[in-house]
């Protein structure tokens, strides 16, 4: 009976996994930590296992936790804004007055899709010599869904039209670049403004959605007393659609699938190994290393992301410490490298101003005036700028009683974003950087736990103003992004 239950349930959390919608997880866009348990210490696991989880973070704690079942699901709310200001943009900055009209302001604009139900599961079994186990988590995401079209909204006065014609066609670009570039010689085309003010994807609601979950069989043994190894194969879904990105089609290699495709997956693999071992009866000591996921690519996105739509998972490594304090209290603590640098769609740096301005210049003129640099979906194509991180993760862990213990902890880590990225992480403003955890678990018999954990991302954000040089000095847009968050965690776990 209590077979089928718990192939039951892992067969649930693997369907609820894969169709998991995407949120923006917590350092960067990975989750914090893996589980009820876990979260409740600031995500420290990885020279402290738990849960059946804890493969999810290091293979070998598996090895320690006996014979379980975990499930839980996590309501995540995130809070997103973007503001673009694009009226320094205006030409009379060149032009000495003669030609009027320029950028507009979006103003700060909320992101909607503000929760999410996170799923997770998993179980281990320990055959004597070696325990075996399964993990099902989501590895993190990124949500944004602005009904203002801030790019189109800020950007579009800029480029030549008044931003509310439906057509540019046979309309003299007396306003924004498109006047500049025709007083200094350069003809417009009819035929470029028309294919930006009719294009419906450029008016539309903005926004992405992206999620990733790692399916992790693994293999632990005790190898003495007071070691263990362990080792998963990382199996990685991932699904992504976005819309609204008509402004940028332009500057795209493959327009055709830069925007609006509906949604895509790919799947990937990857390995993760890891250690631990007791360096005293009240020391232990761990480390895992997460390779990159290489993931099959995002067809549908190839003219978006760089390398023609290729957007592997990053890898991440980390050590840990877990120390018994007194009989009761145990405090744990982890460090952890993720290596967002490592993955082109992400890390390639967006365009400057004069690339910007360069490019759109060279939209307008049909190549005459300037060009893109870095056209998206290219292997050197434009993205969002990330680099590595290092995450702090610290947190205690207090039996009261044998039914009751309280959990604390802290996650800090790095923002991946240089303020200067700001323009395209208008969808994937990631910078938070503190965070508070809570939680507990109720044990109502010697078999089964209830745990629960809630987690506080205090704001952040940042501002950059775009300054142009040489011929685009006059000119620069300013913008803004930011982010909070709240998550509330339920799990129930079963030993036998």
């Amino acid at each position: 009976m209590k077979g089928n239950i718990k192939r039951s349930l892992v067969a649930a959390a693997v369907a609820a996994a894969i169709v998991a919608p995407a949120a923006h997880a917590t350092n960067g866009y990975f989750v914090t930590g893996n589980s009820a348990k876990s979260n409740g210490m600031g995500g420290a696991s990885i020279a402290y296992a738990q849960d059946a989880m804890a493969s999810a973070s290091n293979p070998a704690g598996i090895a320690l936790v006996g014979n379980r079942v975990d499930a839980g699901i996590m309501l995540f709310n995130p809070q997103r804004d973007g503001h673009l200001d694009a009226t320094g943009l205006d030409v009379n900055a060149a032009t000495g007055g003669f030609v009027t009209g320029g950028g507009a302001d979006s103003g700060k604009v909320n992101s909607g899709a503000t929760l999410f139900a996170i799923p997770s599961a998993g179980f281990t079994f320990n055959m004597g010599n070696m325990t075996v186990g399964m993990s099902i988590a989501a590895n993190g995401g990124m949500n944004t869904r602005y009904n203002t079209n801030i790019y189109a909204a800020s950007l579009a006065p800029a480029i030549g039209c008044n931003g509310t014609a439906p057509t540019c066609s046979g309309f003299f670009p007396n306003t924004g670049f498109a006047g500049m570039l025709e007083l200094g010689g350069a003809p417009v085309s009819d035929a470029a403004l028309d294919a930006l003010y009719t294009n419906p994807y450029a008016a539309s609601t903005l926004g992405v959605n992206l999620s990733q979950v790692i399916i992790a069989p693994t293999v632990a043994t005790k190898i003495n007393q007071d070691n263990a190894l362990g080792a998963s194969l990382l199996v990685g879904y991932q699904r992504f659609r976005a819309y609204g990105l008509g402004m940028f089609q332009a500057l795209s290699s493959d327009p055709a699938h830069t925007t609006n495709k509906g949604d895509d997956d790919s799947w990937g693999a990857g390995v993760r190994l890891g250690w631990t071992g007791n360096i005293t009866s009240n020391i232990s000591l761990g480390a895992q290393y997460s390779s990159k996921i290489y993931m099959q690519e995002f067809e549908r996105y190839a003219g978006l992301f760089a390398e023609q739509g290729d957007f592997d998972i990053p890898a991440n490594f980390g050590v840990g410490l877990s120390m018994k304090v007194t009989p009761q209290t145990t405090v744990a603590f982890d460090v952890q490298r993720i290596q967002y640098g490592d993955v082109a769609a992400i890390a390639n740096k967006g365009p400057t101003a004069d690339q910007f301005m360069g490019a759109l210049a060279g939209v307008l003129t049909g190549g005459i005036a300037g060009s893109t640099s870095n056209p998206l979906g290219t292997d050197n194509g434009w993205g969002f700028g990330w680099e590595d991180i290092t995450v702090y993760k610290l947190g205690i862990n207090h039996e009261l009683n044998s039914q009751w213990t309280v959990r604390g902890g802290v996650d800090i880590g790095e923002n991946p974003i240089d303020d200067d990225q700001n323009m395209f992480n208008i969808l994937a403003p990631g910078v938070v950087k503190n965070h508070l955890m809570l939680g507990f678990t109720y044990a109502p018999d010697q078999y089964s736990e209830i745990s629960a954990s809630v987690m506080h991302a205090f704001y952040e954000d940042q501002s950059y103003t775009y300054q142009g040089t040489g011929g685009f000095a006059p000119f620069s847009y300013d913008t803004k992004i930011g982010m909070d968050q709240n998550a509330l965690e339920v799990s129930y776990g079963m030993k036998f």
